[in-house]
């Protein structure tokens, strides 16, 4: 079933993105097919090249070739080479995925993906020239990222910390790869500066290894224990896969070799360890705002900040029926729902027994106030302030109403355009007051 879902998957991902082709092909007098390149023949054979390896990813891939070579002026060549390049990282078939990645480059090199594993590909290879040629990929690489980052917009649903966040740890993974390179080539003064470009802007564990190494063959001692650990430090509090053993031993190596005894590496050890997690807790401090909620387990307890500062205490509305709608600026179907969450509010405005909440979950509060301002919206609006966690909101728009225990009544998660909103949230507002 496997195997035959793959070629079903892999046909449909070569042909879909194509142009509908003719399907007739020209005949002859008597009836028959004139011309075996005809479109109609070339996505037959297509298709039995596929259908025929039996669902092995390697047999598709000799299968693919044998294709082109059959038809070089193939219009599918293209999809083709792509998806033998896909299946040759796959397999882990290198030689295949260098070959074809240049394709895939030469024809556009905005392809990062394909840059960005040629490179590493190169580098593990090291054949002749790899490595020059892995350098002028990498090349390629850091000026398509500044590029791209260059010209981006922050995303809605992100802060200006978490964009900048982003936008530093993606340059800072494209200076790393080049900064290995140069590394590779014993161009260590090139290397150093990637390296260190990349350091500071993001703290990664592999950057701190390869300028710990690089300062290691310099005689360097000392700095490279520094670099080791707080490669070491890294990547005990990220998901960085760096094997910490080796590491270790290599750090009682040279400390031995430097001071005659691990007589202090601890101390060393513990020292870069707690100003790591200092740096790392002011960081994460920036991107995520702290959580004036943490540690409350009654959702009735919890204290939302509103859009002008001041704060509304979920404590006073305890014994109401809650009607809460959790929103965002950037979610499209919650622009059609709030003006019927605010038409189902005017229903309920003299009773002082329901109280509504909109509830905005975005990121970067700076945008609350002006969308309000240019659709009109008047809304009860605060921020939800981890409220949506605690209920495992998962999409937005949720609409969630509790009764007179703060129960949970009534959840609706996202917009059901084919619903009457406003008759559904009273009916259920309704029953919610009875309980």
């Amino acid at each position: 079933m496997k195997s035959k879902f793959l070629v079903v998957a892999l046909f449909l991902s070569i042909m879909i993105c194509l142009p509908v082709m003719g399907q007739q092909t020209s005949t002859d007098k008597s009836g028959s097919n004139a011309g075996a390149s005809q479109p109609g023949d070339s996505d037959d054979q297509l298709r039995r090249a596929i259908e025929s390896s039996g669902g092995s990813e390697t047999q598709i891939i000799v299968n693919l070739e044998d294709y082109l070579k059959k038809f070089p002026k193939s219009s599918h060549r293209a999809e083709i080479e792509n998806e033998i390049y896909k299946l040759s990282v796959k397999v882990r078939d290198r030689n295949r995925a260098i070959t074809y990645a240049e394709k895939l480059i030469a024809s556009d090199e905005e392809n990062i993906d394909a840059l960005t594993n040629i490179v590493t590909m190169l580098r593990e290879r090291r054949s002749e020239g790899d490595l020059n040629k892995a350098l002028g990929y990498a090349d390629k690489l850091v000026k398509q990222i500044e590029t791209v980052l260059a010209g981006s917009s922050k995303p809605k649903r992100l802060s200006e910390a978490q964009w900048l966040d982003r936008k530093d740890r993606g340059l800072a993974s494209v200076y790393l790869v080049r900064g290995k390179v140069y590394a590779d080539l014993n161009n260590y003064e090139k290397a150093e500066a990637d390296l260190l470009k990349s350091y500071k802007t993001a703290r990664l564990a592999a950057a701190a290894m390869t300028l710990g190494e690089i300062a290691e063959k310099r005689k360097k001692t000392d700095e490279a224990i520094d670099y080791y650990i707080e490669a070491f430090v890294i990547a005990l509090n990220t998901d960085e896969e760096i094997d910490l053993k080796p590491l270790r031993s290599r750090l009682s190596q040279l400390h031995t070799l430097r001071y005659g005894s691990e007589v202090g590496l601890g101390d060393r050890m513990l020292k870069g360890y707690d100003a790591h997690v200092k740096e790392r807790t002011e960081r994460i401090a920036k991107l995520e705002r702290p959580n004036i909620n943490a540690g409350v387990t009654d959702p009735l307890m919890y204290k939302l900040t509103r859009p002008d500062g001041s704060i509304m205490e979920m404590n006073t509305i305890r014994g109401k029926v809650i009607v809460i709608n959790f929103w965002a600026t950037w979610c499209g179907p919650c622009l059609t729902e709030l003006p019927l969450f605010e038409k189902t509010i005017t229903n309920f405005k003299d009773n002082k027994d329901v109280v509504f909440l909109a509830l905005t979950t975005d990121e970067d509060r700076e945008l609350v106030t002006p969308y309000l301002k240019q659709h009109k919206f008047n809304l009860p609006v605060a921020h939800a302030d981890y409220l949506d966690e605690f209920y495992a909101v998962a999409s937005i728009p949720t609409t969630i109403i509790l009764d007179r225990q703060g129960g949970v009544s009534f959840r609706q998660a996202g917009y059901t355009p084919r619903a009457d909103f406003v008759n559904l949230l009273t009916e259920k507002i309704e029953e919610a007051k009875k309980k």
